[in-house]
């Protein structure tokens, strides 16, 4: 399972640390593409095993072809997608166009979000929290009509 939150600077080449921690869970390879949020506020990116992935991947190809919508998100999410490998010092290439649609330049937010990581811009997600603060009751209440 991937929590926690880590800081890391994105080195000269676009490369980030994944936590050790984590990287039992996720293997030698990260897919990474674009994260999905609710709002065009901000982005971030959503990286998973292969195995995720896989899975993940099924769900989307279950989505009929008449689904205009689900259709472009997912012809977004493949288009977008990387197979990153972890190098031996731990860490991943985010492809320079990931990064630049996502603000990555310096410094890098890594979020384990269950079978997911999620790798924000540090402003990018302090804007994000902020604005998801506003909505914390309307998002309890949602938890609570699926009886969570």
């Amino acid at each position: 399972m991937l929590i926690g939150s880590f800081e890391h600077m994105l080195d000269a080449k676009g490369r980030v640390f994944i936590p050790a921690k984590w990287r039992e869970s996720v293997g030698d390879t990260l897919v990474v593409t674009l994260g999905l949020l609710e709002s065009g506020s901000g982005s971030c990116l959503s990286g998973m095993s292969v195995e995720e992935w896989e899975r993940f991947s099924q769900k989307l190809s279950a989505l009929p072809v008449t689904d205009t919508k689900g259709q472009a998100i997912r012809r977004k999410l493949y288009s977008m997608a990387a197979a990153c490998e972890i190098d031996k010092q731990g860490r991943i290439l985010i492809p320079a166009q990931l990064r630049e649609l996502t603000g990555l330049t310096k410094d890098a937010t890594l979020i384990g979000v269950g079978e997911r990581v999620e790798i924000w811009n540090p402003e990018t997600l302090a804007a994000y929290n902020a604005a998801c603060e506003e909505n914390y009751g309307d998002a309890l209440a949602h938890l609570a009509s699926l009886g969570i």
